[in-house]
């Protein structure tokens, strides 16, 4: 792990006009108290957040009503018959949710400005984060591109193996029940060794939006301040690594996640499998209307109630790596006696 210092912001985000009110408890915080001082934030604030939230699940909604009314989606079959004819398609569906993830990250900085007021004691305001994010938009806009760029190379390594494993099996295609067996396990194997380099880059620019919103650091920096934080090792055992205090920071969500869209995805599977018992998988028929914009309705209301503690984590992540390394907790109080003094 990294022990070296962490740079500094080279450039400081403009004086905030709200003024902190009450008592602000800045410390080091072990991982469970990190997670619990996040839900205290989102209950604090579920107004905010969830009108956020709504905001930015908004960006996504539309990418699919745009996809779906456009018709731009090949089927199976077309992909079969005319694979390279599909392509302007494929590449029209892509810039569509490229351009809706685009919205979604710049919904996150925003959140990142919200919750970084609510957490130093600060009355958060949706309409000062929005000012705030109108000063960073170009800059979110490359930061954003270059994360992007970066977690697509690392998916060559899983291309590689994928296309090693078909061409293998067409010059050499195994027959027997025991070569059939070691060439799947190998297969798998490789695939997830191959998925390492995906998992350490998407882990290690994970923090890049709280460098890019509270730092005004963006591109290469964003990326470098960002890997500098993750890699941070406190010197108190792997469970402090920034990594390992990530990961378990971010897991109680996916699993919460996961739940709540197998909770909402529920009603379209209950249909679906009634009319799979009744018909066959060879008549089966689309489901109703009215069940396929329920589940949508209840996938984006879920969504926007999840949406806001991935970027809370984060948020308090990194201020916590910045006072356990920096002295940021130093630094915020000097800066406000220092401005009562005045």
């Amino acid at each position: 792990m990294a022990n070296a210092p962490l740079s500094p912001a080279t450039i400081q985000p403009a004086p905030d006009k709200v003024e902190p009110v009450g008592q602000v408890d800045l410390r080091p915080l072990t991982t469970s108290e990190l997670i619990d001082r996040g839900f205290t934030l989102y209950r604090a604030h579920f107004a905010g957040f969830l009108l956020l939230a709504l905001l930015c699940q908004t960006a996504p909604l539309l990418s699919q009503v745009l996809i779906t009314m456009t018709g731009i989606t090949p089927t199976q079959a077309n992909l079969m018959d005319n694979f390279y004819g599909c392509l302007p398609r494929l590449g029209a569906m892509m810039l569509i949710m490229l351009v809706a993830q685009l919205a979604v990250f710049g919904f996150e900085v925003l959140l990142t400005f919200y919750i970084s007021d609510a957490y130093l004691g600060k009355v958060p305001s949706v309409a000062a984060s929005l000012r705030k994010l109108g000063t960073c938009v170009w800059a979110s806009i490359w930061t954003f591109m270059l994360s992007r760029i970066l977690i697509g190379l690392t998916f060559i390594f899983p291309f590689i193996v994928t296309a090693a494993a078909y061409v293998y099996r067409v010059l050499f295609p195994p027959a027997e029940f025991l070569h059939i067996v070691a060439f799947a396990m190998v297969g798998a194997l490789l695939f997830i060794v191959s998925l390492v380099p995906v998992l350490i880059v998407f882990m290690r620019i994970w923090v890049i939006i709280p460098p890019l919103a509270l730092e005004r650091l963006f591109g290469w920096k964003a990326v470098r301040r960002s890997v500098e934080l993750v890699r941070y090792d406190p010197g108190l055992g792997i469970l402090y690594w920034g990594e390992m205090r990530l990961s378990i920071l971010l897991l109680p969500l996916f699993v919460i996640e996961l739940l709540i869209l197998f909770l909402t995805s529920l009603p379209l599977t209950v249909v679906e499998f009634t009319e799979a018992l009744r018909h066959g998988t060879a008549q089966f028929n689309a489901p109703p209307d009215a069940t396929m914009i329920i589940s949508t309705i209840l996938t984006f209301l879920a969504g926007s109630l999840i949406l806001p503690l991935y970027p809370i984590a984060t948020t308090l992540f990194y201020y916590d790596v910045r006072i356990r390394r920096e002295g940021f907790d130093l630094e915020f109080m000097a800066k406000n006696l220092g401005g009562g003094q005045r």
